[in-house]
C-alpha cells in the first residue's frame, strides 16, 4: 500500500513534529499492509477538509464517497481478497444471505480499493483527516506522554484508520447514504452466532469476534452519542479497550499521560476491512502493540523492531527479534529469545522462564518470578538487570564477554569485590554483604577475569574482562615455544586474549617485563584477540627460560568494544616451551684423559675428553689439540656422540716412537682449524684459556723410579716402544745389570733393539 498525504495550507502552522507524527503512521500503515493500492489522504492543523475541528475532539476524519455496495458485493469482495489466517476465519463467518435485509454499504474510497470495487491507482482524493491544533500534545512515538499530554500517534492511527474503512453505521448512520452500513458492522457480536446489528446502551455488550462470536476481541462503542460506533468502548477515558490497561488508538476516547497504541486486535480488524497483511499473524511489526489480555493465551510469536508485546494473560515461544516485551502482574511468558536491540522487562508479580539472552536487555523487577530453568546467555552483549535487593536462584549459563549483570538493586561500593568460588558460584562483596549469583558449573572461565564497576545509574555492573588466555613466543631459531637464542636474536610475544582488543598508544606504549632483564614491547595486533609484543636479545640477557614477570601500561588503554580494561593478569606466565636465553660464550671446565696415568709408547692410543660449562657443538671443520711434546690430539665426532654428553667433546692421540718424550703430558692449545664450536644459542665457544697436565701420564718417557735403596734412571722408548740406550740408560745396565733397566715399567715391555754401542754394552 501506498499512502499519499497532502499536506493543508493550515499545517504550515503546526509545529515540526506534526509531520513526523504523520510519516511515522502513513510508514506503519504501507508496511503493515501489502495491497497494491495507491491512495491519496488531506491532512489538516485544526481543520479537516476546510472545516475547523469540532469543540472537545482531538480529531476528525472524513471518508472520499463511493458508489453503493450491496451485501453481496461486499461479501464476495472480501472472499476474494482474504490471505490471512485472520481473513479466512472471519470472512467464513459470513453467512450467504444478507444480514442487514438489503441495506446499503457506505464503505468508502480507499477500502473500495483495497477490495478491488474502484481501480487501484485512482488519482482522486480518497479521504480527509485533521487534528486540533490546540490540544497538549506528545509528538515521540515511543515515549509515554507527560501526565497532561495527548498521543499524537495514537490519535492519527485512529483517523486514517477510518479513512480506510474503519466505520461502523449498523443502518442509523451515513456518511454519503442514508442508514448506511460498514463492513465492520458484519463482525459484531452479541453471543456466540448472534450478530448485534443495532446500536445499544452505554457500555453495551456488543464485541468484535472474527470466530462467529466465539471469541471476544474487544468491546464495541455502542451508543451514537458517545463517539464512533466503529470505535471500541473505552469506558469514558476509565480504560476498557483491548489494549494495554484498557489504552488503544481505536477506542472512542482518549486518555491523556497514555500511549494509546495501535495494537493486534486493531491490527486483524484491518484486515476485517480487506487490507492484507505483509507479515503472519505471529509477527509484531513496527509500531504494532500486541497485548495479550489477561486469561488470553499467545504461542510462537516474533516481535520485530519498533513492535511491542505486552501480556497480562499467558505466552509461549516469544522471540524479540529486535522488538520489546513487557509482562504485567499476573501475566507470564515461558520461553523468550531476546535478541540484541531487544528489550524484555518483567514486572513485579509476572512471571518468566525459559529466557535466553541473545544480545538484548533482561529486566528482572523487584517482586518478579523467574522460575526455575536458568537463564542462559547465547552469543554476547547481553545484560541482565536485576532491579530487586536479592539475585535469582536460577543458573546464569552461558555467560561470556560482552555479557552484563547489571545489580541494579544494590549500589556500587568504592570496595565491591567480586570472587569466582569454586563450583562457578560468582561472590560480589560490597557494603558489607555479599551476594551470590550461580553461574554454570559446566562453564568454563579458566584464564578470565571477572570485573566490577557502576553501571552508570548507581547499580553494579558485573561482567568479564578481555584476559590473557594464554602467551607464545615464536621467531627464527624457535619452535613450538622451544629454543635457545643468543644476543641478536627477536622474540615475538602474543597475548592470546579471549576477545579483541584497541590498545590505544597516544599516551605511551605497553611493554613487558621479562626475567633476564630484558623488555619486550607492543608492536601490533590492535583490534585483535592476538596482541603482540617484540624483544631483541642483548648482550647480558641470560635465564634459563624466558618467562614474562611483569607488564606496564606507560599510559596506554586495552579496551574491548564494551569499554572494559583488558586484564592482563595472565601475561605474568612463563609461555609454553623452554626458551633459553644465553649470551655467555661456553668455558672449558677440565680435560680428562684414558687412561689417566701410565707411561704410553708407540701405538698406544690416548682419549682426552674435553669438558665445557654448557652444551656445545661443532661444525665446519676438525678441531685439534696442540700436546706439549710436539704432538696433537684430532676430534672424534662418533666418540664425541657416543659419550651422550653434550657438554664433552672428545679428542683422540695414537702415540706415535718419534713423539718427544714427556714425563707429563699436558695440553697447551686447541686449534678450531676452520670449526665452529658454539654453545646451542650460537656463542662461540672462548678457546683463550686452554690448557692442561696430567700427572702420571708420561708419553715415551718413564719416570726415575726406585727400589731396594737403587734408584734407576729416566728412561725414553723408541718408535716400537722399547727402551733407547742412551748415555744414562747404558751407563745404569752396565753398573748394575741391564734387568735393572726394567724397574717400575710393565712386564711387557720390549727389549732394546740394538745395543748402545757409544757405551760399549752389548746386549747379549
Amino acid at each position: 500500500m501506498q499512502i499519499n498525504v497532502v499536506y493543508d495550507p493550515s499545517v504550515a502552522s503546526a509545529p515540526s513534529g506534526f509531520k513526523t507524527a504523520v510519516a511515522y503512521v502513513v510508514n506503519l500503515f504501507d508496511t503493515a499492509f501489502t495491497n497494491n493500492v495507491t491512495l491519496s489522504i488531506h491532512v489538516g492543523w485544526g481543520e479537516v477538509g476546510g472545516s475547523a475541528i469540532a469543540s472537545g475532539f482531538l480529531g476528525e476524519s472524513e471518508e472520499a464517497k463511493a458508489p453503493a455496495y450491496d451485501y453481496a458485493t461486499i461479501r464476495n469482495a472480501l472472499i476474494a481478497d482474504g490471505t490471512s489466517s485472520a481473513q479466512l476465519a472471519a470472512f467464513a463467518t459470513l453467512p450467504a444471505s444478507d444480514p442487514t435485509g438489503g441495506g446499503t454499504f457506505d464503505i468508502g474510497r480507499a477500502e473500495a480499493k483495497a477490495l478491488g470495487l474502484i481501480a487501484a491507482n485512482d488519482p482522486a482524493n480518497d479521504g480527509w483527516v485533521g487534528f486540533d491544533a490546540t490540544a497538549n500534545w506528545s509528538y515521540d512515538p515511543t515515549a509515554t506522554p507527560g501526565s497532561n499530554q495527548y498521543y499524537l500517534v495514537g490519535s492519527i492511527e485512529h483517523e486514517i484508520s477510518e479513512v480506510l474503512g474503519r466505520d461502523s453505521l449498523l443502518g442509523v448512520n451515513g456518511e454519503h447514504y442514508a442508514n448506511g452500513w460498514g463492513v465492520p458492522d458484519l463482525f459484531r457480536f452479541s453471543a456466540p452466532g448472534v450478530r448485534e446489528l443495532v446500536p445499544g446502551p452505554i457500555h453495551s455488550t456488543g464485541y468484535f469476534s472474527i470466530d462467529n462470536g466465539a471469541t471476544s476481541l474487544a468491546s464495541w462503542n455502542n451508543h451514537v452519542a458517545k463517539g464512533d460506533l466503529g470505535d471500541w468502548d473505552s469506558g469514558f477515558g476509565s480504560g476498557g479497550g483491548p489494549g494495554p490497561f484498557g489504552d488503544d488508538a481505536f477506542n472512542n476516547d482518549s486518555n491523556s499521560g497514555v500511549i494509546n497504541g495501535f495494537t493486534q486486535t486493531d491490527f486483524i480488524q484491518m484486515q476485517t476491512l480487506g487490507w492484507n497483511p505483509s507479515a503472519p499473524d505471529n509477527f509484531v511489526f513496527n509500531g504494532e502493540i500486541y497485548f495479550v489480555a489477561a486469561g488470553h493465551t499467545a504461542s510462537d510469536l516474533v516481535v520485530q523492531p519498533g513492535g511491542t508485546l505486552d501480556v497480562a494473560g499467558n505466552a509461549t515461544a516469544v522471540a524479540l527479534d529486535g522488538g520489546n516485551a513487557g509482562i504485567y502482574s499476573g501475566g507470564a511468558i515461558h520461553g523468550i529469545i531476546v535478541d540484541a536491540g531487544s528489550t524484555f522487562t518483567v514486572d513485579s508479580g509476572g512471571s518468566a522462564d525459559g529466557v535466553t539472552i541473545a544480545g538484548g536487555l533482561v529486566d528482572i523487577m523487584s517482586g518478579a518470578v523467574t522460575g526455575g530453568t536458568p537463564i542462559v546467555f547465547h552469543g554476547t552483549g547481553g545484560t541482565l538487570e536485576i532491579d530487586g535487593h536479592t539475585p535469582p536462584a536460577n543458573i546464569i549459563s552461558g555467560f561470556a564477554i560482552g555479557d552484563t549483570i547489571d545489580f541494579y538493586g544494590v549500589n556500587i561500593s568504592s570496595n565491591a569485590a567480586i570472587t569466582l568460588l569454586p563450583g562457578n558460584l560468582l561472590e560480589l562483596t560490597e557494603h558489607n554483604k555479599t551476594f551470590d549469583f550461580q553461574l554454570d558449573p559446566n562453564d568454563n572461565f579458566a584464564g578470565q577475569t571477572f570485573g566490577v564497576g557502576g553501571d552508570g545509574f548507581g547499580g553494579t555492573a558485573i561482567f568479564l574482562l578481555p584476559s590473557v588466555l594464554s602467551v607464545t613466543t615464536s621467531g627464527t631459531g624457535i619452535s613450538d615455544g622451544n629454543g635457545d637464542l643468543n644476543a641478536g636474536h627477536a622474540v615475538t610475544f602474543t597475548l592470546n586474549m579471549s576477545d579483541a582488543v584497541t590498545v590505544d598508544t597516544a599516551h605511551g606504549t605497553p611493554t613487558l617485563l621479562l626475567n633476564d632483564g630484558g623488555v619486550a614491547t607492543f608492536t601490533g595486533g590492535s583490534g585483535s584477540d592476538a596482541l603482540t609484543f617484540s624483544y631483541t636479545v642483548a648482550a647480558g640477557d641470560n635465564t634459563a627460560d624466558l618467562a614474562v614477570s611483569g607488564f606496564l601500561l606507560h599510559g596506554a588503554s586495552l579496551t574491548d568494544s564494551y569499554g572494559h580494561h583488558a586484564s592482563l593478569i595472565g601475561a605474568v606466565t612463563n609461555p609454553g616451551g623452554v626458551l633459553q636465553i644465553d649470551t655467555t660464550a661456553p668455558e672449558t671446565s677440565g680435560v680428562t684423559t684414558t687412561p689417566t696415568t701410565g707411561v704410553e709408547t708407540a701405538g698406544a692410543s690416548i682419549a682426552l675428553t674435553f669438558a665445557f660449562n654448557e652444551a656445545v657443538t661443532v661444525t665446519g671443520g676438525t678441531p685439534t689439540l696442540a700436546l706439549n711434546n710436539g704432538a696433537t690430539a684430532t676430534y672424534d665426532a662418533a666418540a664425541t656422540a657416543a659419550l651422550h654428553d653434550a657438554t664433552k667433546l672428545a679428542f683422540d692421540y695414537l702415540v706415535s716412537g718419534i713423539d718427544n718424550p714427556t714425563a707429563t703430558l699436558a695440553v697447551t692449545s686447541l686449534n678450531a682449524n676452520g670449526a665452529a664450536i658454539a654453545d646451542l644459542a650460537g656463542n662461540a665457544a672462548d678457546l683463550s684459556h686452554v690448557n692442561a697436565s696430567f700427572n702420571g701420564l708420561s708419553v715415551n718417557d718413564a719416570p726415575a723410579f726406585s727400589a731396594d735403596g737403587l734408584t734407576r734412571p729416566e728412561l725414553h722408548f723408541g718408535t716400537a716402544g722399547n727402551i733407547v740406550l742412551d748415555a744414562t740408560a747404558s751407563s745404569f745396565a752396565a753398573a748394575y745389570g741391564f734387568e735393572y733397566l726394567y724397574l717400575g715399567l710393565p712386564a711387557s715391555t720390549p727389549y732394546p733393539p740394538v745395543p748402545d754401542t757409544g757405551s760399549g754394552f752389548h746386549l747379549v
